[in-house]
C-alpha cells in the first residue's frame, strides 16, 4: 500500500431543479463555483501525491439515493424509481464534465450511491451491525419533518434546533423505526476521532462538541418510496447518510472491482466542507469503528465555502450560486486554481477576480520566461550558478513540506514568490548581463512540473 494514496472523495448530491443542460448556467442545475473551490483544494493534494509517484484511489462519484435527487427528478415529472436513477446518472455526466473543465483530475474509479455495489455493501454493513446489536428496531420516539413527511436524525438540526433543509421545528413522534446505537459507543467513537489528523485542527472542536451533546440514537429509517430499501421493510428506506457513511468501503471496492468491504484499509485522506462534520464525518468515523474498529482515514481535510456578496454560502437550492464556466472562459483553469489556493484550509472565501487574473498571469509569465531562457541557450549565452539551483532545491523542499502538512496557501504563496519575485524579477534580469541560462533552465523545468499540478497548464 505504500505506493497508493487513497482518497475518500465527496460524492456530490444530484439535486437542483432538474433542468440541467450541461452549460454551467448557474441556475441551480449543477456544480457551482463553491464546489469547484472545495474540490480544487482536495485535487491539489491528489495531484501532488501523483507527482510524487503515488497511484491514486480518487474516484469520481455522486450521491443519488436521497430526497434531493428524487425531488429534482420529480420537478420535471420523473417519478418511477428506476427512471429517477437513470435521470441521476444522466445528470452526473453534466456534473463531471464541469469538474473536468475546471481542472479536477479524478482517477479511473467511479461509483454512485445507488449502484449494485453500493447497495450490496450497504446491506452487508447493516447485517453486521444488526448481528452486533448496534442496529436495532424499536417502537420509540423519533424526530419527524412535517414538510418532508419523513423521520430525520438529530444531526439534521441546526444550532437553533430547526431542521436545516426546511427551517421548520421538528415534531416528536412515536412509532417503529430503525436506529444505530450511537450513544452507548460515544466514548469509543471519540477515541477514533482523536486518532485522525484534522486539517485544520480547530474543526475537531465541532465534532467534539457534537458528541458531547448527542441526545438521540441515529435514526436510519426513512418513510420514502425512493431510496435503498431496508431489508424486510415495505415502508422504510435507509437514511442517505447510512450509505454515505460507507464511502471509504465503496471507494475501495470500486477500486478492487468487487465487494471487498471487510478488507478496506485506512484511507490517507478525505476532503469535505465544514458544514457536514457532524453528519458525514461523524457517521463515517462511527461506521468504520463499528465494522473494523479502525479509523476511516489518517487525515481529514476540511475546506471552506464560497460566499456570495451578502456573505451567504453558495448553494444550488438557494439559487445564489455562480457557475464556473464564465470564470473559466475568462481566467482559465489556472485562474480558478490560484484563487482556490490563496486561503488556508477551512476558510470561507468570496469570488476574487483579481486573484483569478493573477493565476492567468502566472501562466503567461511562465511561457515568456521559459521562452527567454531557451532563446539564451540557443544563442549560446550559456552559464551556470550552482548556488541558485541549491536555493531553488531548498524552496522546492519547503513547498513539499507545506503540501505534506496540507498548508496549501503557504505552498501556493511560496511557489508564486519564488517564480515571480526571484526567478523572473531577479535572476532572469541578472542573466541578461551574466550568462546563467543552464542553471535557469534546470530550475524552470522543475518549476514547470510543479506548476503542472498546481495550476494545470
Amino acid at each position: 500500500m505504500k505506493n497508493i494514496f487513497k482518497i475518500d472523495t465527496p460524492p456530490p448530491t444530484i439535486s437542483g431543479n432538474g433542468n440541467g443542460n450541461g452549460n454551467g448556467s448557474g441556475n441551480g442545475n449543477g456544480i457551482h463555483i463553491g464546489h469547484i473551490f472545495s474540490y480544487t483544494q482536495g485535487d491539489l493534494i491528489a495531484q501532488y501525491q501523483k507527482y510524487r509517484g503515488k497511484e491514486l484511489i480518487y474516484p469520481s462519484c455522486f450521491d443519488n439515493n436521497g430526497i434531493p435527487t428524487a425531488k429534482s427528478a420529480r420537478s420535471i415529472g420523473i417519478t418511477n424509481p428506476q427512471d429517477i436513477i437513470d435521470f441521476s446518472i444522466m445528470r452526473s455526466e453534466e456534473y463531471f464534465e464541469t469538474f473536468k473543465s475546471s481542472g479536477i483530475q479524478f482517477a479511473d474509479q467511479s461509483y454512485h450511491t445507488y449502484s449494485p455495489l453500493a447497495i450490496e455493501i450497504c446491506y452487508q454493513a447493516f447485517e453486521i451491525l444488526k448481528n452486533k446489536g448496534i442496529a436495532y428496531k424499536s417502537n420509540t420516539e423519533y424526530l419527524w419533518s412535517e414538510t418532508l413527511k419523513t423521520s430525520i436524525s438529530e444531526s439534521e438540526l441546526n444550532d437553533e434546533g430547526l431542521i436545516e433543509r426546511t427551517g421548520e421545528t421538528p415534531i416528536i413522534k412515536s412509532g417503529e423505526g430503525w436506529f444505530i446505537n450511537i450513544k452507548s459507543y460515544i466514548n469509543e467513537i471519540k477515541k477514533m476521532s482523536d486518532l485522525i489528523d484534522w486539517k485544520p485542527f480547530k474543526y475537531k472542536r465541532r465534532i467534539d462538541d457534537w458528541m458531547e451533546n448527542i441526545k438521540w440514537d441515529w435514526c436510519i429509517s426513512r418513510e420514502r418510496n425512493f431510496g435503498i430499501k431496508i431489508p424486510g421493510e415495505e415502508n422504510f428506506t435507509f437514511d442517505t447518510w447510512f450509505i454515505s457513511s460507507l464511502t471509504p468501503q465503496i471507494a475501495w471496492s470500486a477500486y478492487k472491482g468487487y465487494n471487498d468491504m471487510m478488507n478496506t484499509p485506512i484511507f490517507d485522506m478525505r476532503f469535505q466542507s465544514h458544514d457536514i462534520i457532524r453528519t458525514w464525518a461523524f457517521y463515517t468515523i462511527s461506521m468504520s469503528y463499528f465494522l473494523k474498529n479502525q479509523i476511516p482515514w489518517k487525515t481529514l481535510m476540511i475546506t471552506g465555502h464560497t460566499l456570495d456578496g451578502h456573505g451567504n454560502k453558495f448553494s444550488k437550492s438557494s439559487g445564489n450560486a455562480t457557475a464556473p464556466k464564465p470564470l473559466i472562459d475568462k481566467y482559465g483553469i489556472s485562474g480558478l486554481r490560484y484563487w482556490s489556493f490563496i486561503s488556508a484550509l477551512g476558510t470561507d472565501i468570496k469570488i476574487d477576480e483579481e486573484k483569478m487574473k493573477m493565476g492567468w498571469k502566472i501562466m503567461n509569465k511562465f511561457k515568456n520566461a521559459n521562452k527567454f531562457i531557451q532563446m539564451q541557450i540557443s544563442n549560446s549565452w550559456i552559464g551556470e550558478k550552482e548556488e541558485y539551483y541549491n536555493k531553488w532545491i531548498d524552496t522546492k523542499n519547503e513547498i513539499y513540506n507545506h503540501l505534506d502538512n496540507y498548508d496549501i496557501d503557504k505552498a501556493n504563496e511560496l511557489l508564486y514568490h519564488f517564480f515571480w519575485d526571484i526567478l523572473c524579477s531577479e535572476w532572469i534580469e541578472e542573466s541578461k548581463k551574466d550568462p546563467i541560462s543552464i542553471t535557469l533552465d534546470k530550475i524552470i523545468k522543475e518549476i514547470e512540473q510543479i506548476i503542472g499540478f498546481f495550476y494545470i497548464k
